[in-house]
Formats: structure tokens, C-alpha cells, sequence
């Protein structure tokens, strides 16, 4: 019995030693496996690009490029007073900037500028609205204007007011129309269509962005090509490096020009001069 009994301890003993064997075995062997894996996930994270620059945003393509039409003014030398003072404008109470003394300088400054009385010219309204006169204070569409004082060149430069809520065939027609009408009563002026302006950045609202602006100055040039008439192209002049408005170039809204945003405009009319 004695004997039996050394037996069972001898095999117990033996049976227990091989399990802490085999449980020290797979211990090591699952740590073995770990380690690989950690190794890998490691060099995954390290390979792979920073968690910054993997949510970055992709940056927004400038909406403002230059005009490929054929109407398009190209660029010229710095046309000067010279040419400057044989120019009528059309717009809304931006243009008032050019009344101050400095940027017009002709004999006939006082009569170049023309702009409805409620000093708002959204495009929308361009084929009827009417401007009040320097001269008479009376209130009268661009087709009586250009029959009473035939100006060499007509420079049409609305706001983009609401221009979100316009059709191309309505932007279109409204300046099919007063060029025509224009034409009609002075058919020696050169007519210009003056591209809307970029936003800035700072603009909060989306009722208006420069992928708009761009779409819509796309029609208008097209116009000027449909009518034989030239599209000066404002807005790539007037665009910044971010591809927005300068924030020095509006007067706090984000859209309309300031002074120094017409000063800049005006500069930009000078070296796009209509060709001779």
C-alpha cells in the first residue's frame, strides 16, 4: 500500500510539473505573439501620416480666375487721366469714391458719374433702372443719358445684389436690353461690362460666395461677346492671394468697394484700356 501511495505521489508530482511547463510555455509564447503585434501596430501608426494633416481640410480652389473670353479686355499700358475722363459710369453708390477729387480729374468730372437716386444698382435692375443726373437731378434711363452727353465710353457696373437669385437667360436679357437701348441712342460709345467683385472672407452669408460671383460673371461676359460690346474682367484684378476681396477693399459688408477698393478697380480700368 505504502509503495502504491509513492506511486500516485510520483505521478502527481510528475503531472504537476508538466502543466507549470506547459502554462510557463504558453505564457512565453502568447507574449511572443504580443510583442509581434505590437511591433506592427507600432510601425503602422508610424508610417502612417499625422492625425493633423489626415484631417485637414482640402483647401477651396480660387473661384476667381481670369476671364477666357473673347470679349474680355486684355491688359494694356496705364491709360491715365487721358482716357479715364473720356469714360462715363453707371453703377451704385460705390462710384460715389470717384467724386473725391482725386480719381476723376477731367473738365467733365462732374457729369461722369451716374448712379440711381436710392443709390442701389443690383443687376437684376439694370434694364430699367434710371440714374439721377448731376446735372438735371432729374431721373432718367442710360439710354437718355448717353443721348444727351455721348460719352466715348460707358462702363456698366452693377452690385451683386440677390445676383443668387438670377438666371443666366435673366442676367442675359437684362443687359441685351439696355445695351441695346444704349446703342440705340448713341451708337458711337463704347460699352463695357464691368465683372461683378469677389466677397471677402469675412462675408458670413451664404446667399453669396465667389463660386457665384464667378458663375454669374461667366453670363455676363457672355453677354458682352453676344452684343459685340468688351467685359472688363474686375474681379481677377481685384482678387487676393486666399482668392477672396481684400479686406481693406470694402467698406463692412464684405461685398460692396470701398474707396480703396474703386481706387483699385479705377486702376485696374486704366491698364485694361479699350483698344484704339
Amino acid at each position: 500500500m505504502k509503495k502504491t501511495n509513492q506511486n500516485l505521489y510520483s505521478f502527481w508530482s510528475a503531472a504537476i510539473i508538466i502543466c507549470v511547463v506547459l502554462a510557463v510555455f504558453a505564457v512565453l509564447f502568447a507574449s511572443a505573439i504580443g510583442n509581434g503585434g505590437s511591433r506592427k501596430a507600432e510601425q503602422t501608426v508610424e508610417e502612417s501620416a499625422p492625425l493633423e494633416t489626415a484631417l485637414a481640410p482640402t483647401p477651396t480652389p480660387n473661384a476667381i480666375t481670369a476671364s477666357a473670353s473673347a470679349a474680355a479686355l486684355a491688359q494694356t499700358e496705364d491709360g491715365g487721366d487721358a482716357y479715364v475722363n473720356q469714360i462715363f459710369f453707371l453703377g451704385d453708390d460705390a462710384l460715389t469714391a470717384l467724386n473725391d477729387g482725386t480719381l476723376l480729374t477731367g473738365e467733365n468730372r462732374s457729369r461722369q458719374v451716374w448712379m440711381p437716386e436710392s443709390g442701389v444698382l443690383a443687376l437684376a435692375e439694370l434694364d430699367n433702372a434710371t440714374y439721377k443726373s448731376p446735372v438735371t437731378g432729374n431721373n432718367v434711363p442710360a439710354s437718355e443719358i448717353v443721348q444727351v452727353n455721348t460719352p466715348a465710353y460707358l462702363i456698366l457696373f452693377p452690385s451683386p445684389d440677390n445676383v443668387n437669385l438670377l438666371t443666366e437667360d435673366q442676367v442675359k436679357t437684362a443687359y441685351s436690353t439696355v445695351i441695346a437701348g444704349i446703342l440705340e441712342q448713341s451708337p458711337n460709345t463704347k460699352i463695357i461690362l464691368s465683372s461683378l467683385t469677389p466677397v471677402a472672407q469675412s462675408y458670413a452669408y451664404e446667399d453669396l460666395t465667389n463660386e457665384i460671383i464667378a458663375r454669374v460673371n461667366g453670363w455676363i461676359a457672355a453677354a458682352a461677346e453676344a452684343a459685340g460690346v468688351k467685359y472688363l474682367d474686375a474681379a481677377a484684378g481685384l482678387v487676393g492671394a486666399d482668392g477672396f476681396l481684400p479686406e481693406s477693399y470694402h467698406d463692412g459688408d464684405g461685398v460692396h468697394l470701398n474707396a480703396d477698393g474703386m481706387k483699385a478697380w479705377l486702376d485696374y480700368v486704366k491698364t485694361h484700356a479699350y483698344p484704339a
